[in-house]
């Protein structure tokens, strides 16, 4: 298998793995509110906070997938006018 296609299959395989990291972020969050929430009988607010933290946290992963993607179109482009 040549380099560009190790490439594109190691990318292929990163950017794939987006939607599982969202759904275990948001889930790890809930979870927590939900104990917290039944610790403290404060039952549903820190569900919703550690919802709310999850939601972030998962925004936060696909900001940093998109930059990875970013820089790897950059670097993709700046290798083809090389060759070119």
């Amino acid at each position: 298998m040549d380099k560009d296609a190790q490439k594109m299959w190691r990318a292929a395989l990163r950017f794939s793995a987006v939607g599982l990291e969202l759904g275990i972020a948001v889930a790890i969050g809930y979870a927590g509110g939900w104990y917290l929430d039944w610790q403290f009988g404060t039952k549903p607010y820190l569900s919703v906070v550690g919802l709310l933290f999850g939601v972030a946290a998962g925004g936060l992963t696909l900001v940093r997938v998109a930059r990875e993607l970013q820089q790897l179109d950059k670097s993709e482009g700046e290798n083809g006018d090389e060759e070119g």
